[in-house]
């Protein structure tokens, strides 16, 4: 063993200058709180990561190819901290590619220079920027990302944000920043039973404005819901063969006292359910504290609407969110956190929720959903 330990450690020293040489750094964030008190109605205690932020560990590195081009590349395995094992990647995605899920938020390569950066492989769609017109940016207590992850809509800083077989681009002129994806999603190939291989494509387009305190954004995916995969590749059910159409507009403005942040998104045919749509909006203020602490809060709602596939009746609810963070920096890197989420599921049942994607957890399916009421303690590390 010690053998071993003494191996690993002299590993370590001789392959840390040669990342830094090579103009590879290592980087990532290491998030574990303690939780506590209901989810969805149901009781839960413990420990679990993502708090105010994913935990992952990532590799990026880039070489100068002269005339100011360079070839960049980024590596990025998730896992869950509670347990160690791998994560961050949606079970679609996970079931209808075969391999381990080893670089789950994202894996790609490509070019940048004056003109901006193209990229192929998995990556970002401009709806992950979804966060930068939120108070409470990809933390687990922020209403915009609890409630998009409801509805499963995309434009949302988590996984469904994160797209395979990706080109992407990513532009920035002064002012002005642009981003656009195309993903061939998980069917690269023609199949049977009258599959075309564009029928899980999908397409975004993001375009956002700084300019001193003020930023202002707006993002468009487009998700085609003609295939589904059940261990081989099949049609839709009549119905859900639509293509899901996202857009959000937001905006955020630092008055010094204060940083105000808002959105509003709407998705139509969400899942692919013809007629199913889901309106949301959000608001929320960043408040320095102390020092540089920070009281962060939102509130939001969301409007889950027809689609007889989803509601059953083509009825609609309203569920509702609220979440507060305080945060207190103990370095540059490292912050201790409070933390606190209540969703109102509104009149939501089981068995819509479950044809959402969530678990019923035994639940009887025309019972109503509870309210979610989390209180997080935690600590997040960043290197």
């Amino acid at each position: 063993m010690l053998k071993k330990t003494l191996a690993l450690s002299l590993t370590s020293l001789f392959c840390l200058p040669a990342l830094a040489q090579s103009g590879i750094q290592l980087y990532g964030s290491v998030d574990a709180s303690f939780q506590y008190g209901k989810e969805m109605g149901n009781k839960t205690a413990g420990i679990d990561g993502g708090g105010i932020g994913d935990s992952f560990l990532g590799l990026r590195g880039e070489e100068a190819l002269g005339a100011g081009l360079e070839a960049v590349f980024v590596l990025e395995q998730g896992f869950d901290i509670d347990v160690g094992k791998s994560c961050c990647i949606n079970e679609t995605d996970s079931n209808a590619n075969s391999g381990s899920d080893l670089f789950t938020q994202q894996a790609y390569v490509g070019l940048k220079g004056a003109f901006g950066q193209i990229a192929l492989g998995r990556q970002h769609a401009p709806g992950h920027l979804s966060e930068l017109y939120d108070a409470l940016p990809d933390m687990a207590v922020s209403p915009q990302k609890r409630l998009a992850e409801l509805a499963n809509l995309t434009i949302v800083s988590e996984d469904l944000a994160r797209w395979n077989n990706a080109i992407g681009y990513t532009g920035e002129f002064e002012t002005l920043g642009v981003s656009a994806i195309y993903s061939a999603g998980n069917l690269e190939t023609n199949q049977a039973h009258g599959i075309s291989r564009t029928d899980d494509d999908k397409y975004g387009l993001g375009l956002y404005y700084e300019n001193g305190p003020l930023k202002v954004g707006a993002i468009y995916h487009a998700v085609k819901y003609k295939a589904q995969y059940d261990g081989v590749w099949n049609k839709n059910p009549a119905g859900e063969n639509e293509t899901q159409k996202e857009w959000l507009l937001g905006a955020t403005y630092d008055f010094g006292f204060a940083t105000l942040a808002g959105s509003w998104q709407q998705g139509r045919d969400v899942l692919g359910v013809s007629g199913f749509d889901v309106h949301l909006w959000q608001i929320g203020l960043i408040i320095p504290v102390v020092g540089e602490d920070t009281l962060n809060l939102a509130y939001g709602q969301t409007k889950l609407d027809g689609g007889n596939a989803i509601m059953g009746d083509g009825g609609s609810v309203k569920p509702k969110s609220l979440g507060v963070a305080y945060l207190h920096p103990l370095s540059k890197r490292t912050t201790v956190y409070a933390a606190y989420t209540w969703i109102d599921h509104d009149d939501l049942h089981w068995n819509q929720a479950t044809a959402l994607g969530q678990d019923d957890n035994g639940h009887a399916g025309d019972s109503k959903v509870g309210d979610t009421n989390l209180f997080y303690l935690g600590l997040n590390h960043q290197f």
